[in-house]
């Protein structure tokens, strides 16, 4: 379906001043107008702060020519100048893989093995699978391309040996095949076939050889396209021809070398394939047999490739027009605003702090574009995929219809493939509808991630002003490390930065030890190990593996990541949980209303932790309200606990168990739970809370956690005027201005801990609290 809606992106994502970075739009109608805005609050509500964006008046306002943009989605490898001229001349050509198929007649679409045709020339071969996951082979002839129907259907997750021969003479096409058992008391199945040509085979051709789908150029189109690569995994392949009796080996290609990178290689001639939309590497292969779990140290079984007709990792539009960035522009999220007189979009991107400039903030913002890349045009709200919630009686914004109307944008890393399988990668080579300043998340009817991170970005305008704070990203931290970090005092996460890096582990670990300051004022954070390749800084890599809470499971012997060989899954589970950073760890998530948090007796009476209640000396439960769920702790939410590492003199400044609890629509991720599994819900469970936490570190640092993605929607309650404000900012103040004496927290665990052994008491003391607190 044609989308009458303009979308766009920009290339790169993150830019410095002066930079000029490439803004590619796709529209319909003849011209639309772009311009530049700095972005602050973005989503509108009665209780909200006022939409806040600035025009960059540097950059004016500018018509450009509309044209539609279309994305050919769907993975595959491509073989440039794979063999010279002369293949008629031979006697036959033999094509030979291993396959297995995952959505052999279910896909709508053909699906193809392989491809030389020149469709101009009617000339090269091609195999593929129909509708139905029927074999046919295409070949050349002398004025059109000649089909062969085989009688062989491909059933789904059975590996095959195929071998596909065209003899010229006597214009023989011949399949064979042998299935692979796939469990004790199967037999192989073997077949095969012969057909003659109607015509003389014409092979020679001038395209690529394209593995996984068809020899069509690929690039951008002004109408959808049809997907036409093949859905499952390809081991291996090698083409060889017979001239006078002699074999030649034209190509020979060996996918478990060079897992690492986007090229295949081949053994016979010294040539090299291109990955095109990031297939799966470093996936099982024809014959893995779990001896040997990770692919760097696997002698065999790590031969395929994993191929998805949904695959995206540049949608490879043109450009549309170049933004020239001023070189005093400060750091910031920005987008640019196009407008085609019918629809609208905002197209957000990031600028860098100038590293040469004369002075800087004491303050940073880290942005989570990591985080913002695994969500990216996330389908989950679709109940006609495999990987879905239940979203009965839920809207879905623009964006996410647009989403719908736009399968060439691609899915997220908590969507599974059209096959059923688990992503692995993702990009921000594409225009990523939710990450929009006035995105309206369908499961929360409230803003999240980006949308919800604005928030942040006004706070602190109030708060420093101008010039106060730089805005840094995952992306940056990731590439630049801790030099990058040790440029700044206090740093302040944003509302959901999930995914990160083991350097970017190793940075914050280091911005602490020399004393620096932390607000972590989200939930659900530093959580899943992510790798991320400063050679391709647009796409990350997650692999979710036994443990987490997941929407699906990557199966055995895929849990390593390709790009760097580490064990992917859970911080937690290589021994780094948030923990020992950061003092929370997340525990659980409920899409229920929230709740506040009840501030601890001991904490009012600490002396390095009275402060946060200055203006507060008659709040019992603070964050009792909310733009999103209705309170300050919801969505996923943390908690301290001691035995993953929390430090010993961390102090629980309040929790969610002094004010009454969440409901039982929360509920313990897996990872938190052991034989039996019983009381893992809001009501039954201990475990199943928000604690705020504070502890001093070595050499005058400190860390301030709230453990809620919902943090930012109390904060933002009333523009900023509520109580959770209030407990941000003088916190914040405390950090920015150093108000903090030198010494550290007695080392011993504190008194607070009886928040954690007499919960019971705890409840039904915060139900009163609660049930007598006025709404702030």
């Amino acid at each position: 379906m044609e989308s009458s809606d303009i979308v766009g992106y920009i290339d790169p994502l993150i830019s410095f001043p002066g930079d000029n970075p490439a803004v590619k739009v796709s529209c319909t109608r003849s011209t639309f107008t772009s311009k530049v805005f700095r972005l602050g609050a973005g989503f509108s509500h009665p209780n909200a702060p006022p939409i806040s964006h600035q025009s960059i008046d540097a950059i004016p306002q500018q018509t450009h020519h509309g044209t539609p943009q279309f994305s050919r989605i769907g993975s595959l490898a491509r073989i440039d100048s794979w063999t010279g001229p002369g293949l008629d001349v031979v006697q036959s050509i033999s094509i030979s893989l291993w396959c297995q198929p995952t959505l052999p007649s279910e896909s709508k679409h053909e699906q193809f093995l392989f491809s030389s045709i020149d469709l101009g020339q009617s000339a090269g071969f091609e195999c593929l699978l129909d509708e139905d996951g029927c074999l046919h082979l295409r070949v050349g002839g002398p004025s059109e391309i000649q089909e062969i129907r085989s009688s062989t259907t491909l059933i789904k997750n059975q590996w095959y040996h195929l071998q596909f021969t065209i003899e010229i003479d006597p214009g023989i096409v011949s399949f064979n095949g042998q299935s692979k058992p796939r469990y004790i008391g199967e037999q192989s199945a073997s077949f095969q076939e012969k057909h003659r040509l109607a015509h003389k085979a014409h092979l020679t051709s001038d395209t690529p050889f394209t593995l996984a789908s068809n020899s069509c150029k690929h690039g951008p189109s002004p109408q959808p396209q049809t997907p036409c690569s093949f859905n499952g995994k390809i081991d291996g392949l090698k083409v060889e021809t017979t001239s006078k009796g002699t074999i030649h080996t034209l190509l020979d290609f060996d996918f478990s070398l060079d897992i690492p990178t986007d090229r295949i290689r081949d053994s016979s001639n010294g040539l090299y394939g291109k990955l095109i939309n990031s297939p799966s590497r470093a996936v099982t292969g024809h014959d893995w047999d779990a001896s040997q779990s990770d692919w760097t140290r696997a002698s065999y079984g790590y031969g395929a490739l994993h191929f998805h007709d949904d695959d995206l990792d540049d949608a490879m539009w043109n450009t549309s027009f170049r933004l020239e960035l001023p070189r005093d522009l400060r750091s910031g999220c920005y987008a640019v605003f196009v407008n085609d007189g019918k629809t609208t979009d905002w197209i957000p991107f990031f600028v860098k702090p100038d590293p040469k400039q004369s002075r800087v903030p004491p303050v940073a913002l880290i942005i989570p574009t990591f985080t913002y890349a695994a969500y990216a045009n996330e389908h989950l709200f679709d109940e006609s995929r495999t990987v879905h919630f239940l979203a009965e009686g839920r809207e879905i914004d623009k964006y996410s219809k647009l989403m719908m109307k736009r399968p060439d944008l691609g899915i997220s890393l908590y969507d599974s493939h059209n096959d059923g399988s688990g992503t692995c990668y993702s990009t921000v080579k594409r225009a990523i509808l939710n990450m929009r300043p006035d995105y309206c998340m369908w499961l929360f009817d409230g803003p999240r991630e980006f949308a919800a991170d604005l928030w942040f970005v006004d706070f602190l305008e109030r708060e420093v002003g101008a010039g106060g704070y730089d805005v840094i990203t995952d992306h940056q931290i990731s590439e630049c490390g801790a030099e990058l970090l040790k440029k700044y005092k206090v740093l302040l996460s944003c509302s959901h930065p999930e995914y990160l890096t083991f350097a970017m582990l190793d940075s914050y670990s280091a911005f602490l030890h020399h004393g620096g300051h932390f607000m972590y004022l989200g939930g659900n954070g530093y959580y899943w190990v992510t790798t991320h390749d400063p050679a391709r800084p647009h796409r990350i890599e997650v692999r979710r593996a036994e443990a987490g809470c997941r929407t699906f499971g990557l199966p055995p012997g895929n849990w390593h990541h390709s790009l760097t060989g580490e064990p992917g899954g859970l911080w937690r589970s290589r021994g780094r949980p948030p923990n020992c950073l950061f003092g929370l760890g997340s525990c659980a998530m409920g899409v229920g209303k929230g709740t506040g948090y009840g501030i601890t007796a001991e904490a009012r009476l600490h002396p390095r932790v009275s402060r946060f209640f200055r203006g507060l000396q008659t709040d019992e439960v603070i964050g009792d309200f909310g733009l999103v769920q209705g309170a300050a702790s919801g969505d996923e939410i943390d908690r301290l606990d001691y035995e993953l590492g929390t430090p010993r003199n961390a102090v629980i400044v309040a929790t969610t168990k002094l004010a009454g609890g969440h409901s039982d629509e929360y509920m313990l991720f897996n990872e938190e739970t052991l034989f039996p599994m019983v009381d893992t819900t809001g009501t039954t469970s201990d475990k199943v809370r928000s604690d705020i936490v504070f502890f001093e570190t070595p050499r005058g640092g400190a860390v301030f956690s709230v453990g809620s993605i919902n943090w930012v929607g109390a904060l933002a309650w009333n523009t900023f005027d509520n109580n959770v404000a209030t407990i941000t900012r003088n916190e914040a103040n405390a950090a920015f201005h150093d108000l903090r004496e030198s010494s550290v927290l007695p080392f011993p665990r504190p008194a607070t801990h009886f928040v954690i052994l007499n919960l019971q008491k705890s409840i039904i003391a915060g139900q009163a609290l609660a049930q007598a607190q006025p709404r702030n």
